[in-house]
C-alpha cells in the first residue's frame, strides 16, 4: 500500500532524512520524495531534479501500522508535518500513475518533449508526458515546465515536471501555430 505524507512545502528533505533512520526498522518498503527532471537554468548540462509536488513524501508499507509506527519513532518529524502525525492512503489509479511515470529505485519524473499543434494544443512526442496531454494545465515555455494538476490521497495537487516544447515547423519552414 502506498501512503502520502504531508510536509511543509520546502521540508521534504529534512523530513526523508529524518524518517529513513527508522523506515527500515519500522517495516517501511520504500520511502521517497517524489522527483521531476528539469531543465537546470542557463543551459547547464546537469539535469535539476526538484520535488514533483510541494510537501510530498511517499511510503510503501505493508499497512498503515507501519507508517503511523515509523512517524511516532522519527525524532523531531512532528514539527516537520503539514497535517499532524498521519499518512492518507492513496488511490489505485493515484498509485498506477506515479508508478508509471517514475520506477523503483529512482522516483524522478524524467523530462519530456513536445511541440505546439494547430490550434495551440500541446503535443507531447517523448517522455513520460507522452499520451498524458490531459493532464497538463499550462506550460511555462522559456522555464521548460509543465503544471500538471494530479491528485495524491484524493487531494489535487500541482505538480511540476520537465517539458520542452517547440513550434512545430510544415515543410516550408514557416511556423505552424
Amino acid at each position: 500500500m502506498w501512503f502520502a505524507i504531508n510536509v511543509k512545502p520546502g521540508c521534504e528533505e529534512r523530513a526523508l532524512a529524518l524518517l529513513q533512520e527508522q523506515a527500515l526498522l519500522d517495516g517501511l518498503e520504500e520511502l521517497f520524495v517524489p522527483r521531476a527532471q528539469m531543465a537546470s537554468p542557463r543551459g547547464e548540462s546537469v539535469p535539476l531534479e526538484e520535488p514533483l509536488a510541494a510537501g510530498l513524501l511517499v511510503a510503501v508499507a505493508p499497512s498503515k501500522r507501519e507508517v503511523r509506527a515509523a512517524l511516532r519513532h522519527a525524532r523531531g518529524i512532528d514539527e516537520l508535518l503539514l497535517d499532524g502525525p498521519g499518512a492518507a492512503e492513496m488511490e489505485p489509479g493515484e498509485v498506477a500513475l506515479l508508478g508509471e511515470l517514475t520506477r523503483p529505485g529512482r522516483r524522478t519524473v524524467g523530462f519530456s518533449e513536445g511541440h505546439v499543434g494547430t490550434g495551440g494544443q500541446i503535443e507531447v512526442v517523448s517522455g513520460p508526458l507522452c499520451g498524458r496531454e490531459g493532464l497538463i494545465r499550462r506550460v511555462r515555455h522559456r522555464g521548460k515546465r509543465a503544471y500538471v494538476r494530479m491528485t495524491v490521497a484524493g487531494q489535487e495537487v500541482d505538480a511540476q515536471v520537465g517539458l520542452r516544447v517547440t513550434c512545430k515547423r510544415n515543410s516550408v519552414g514557416a511556423a505552424t501555430t
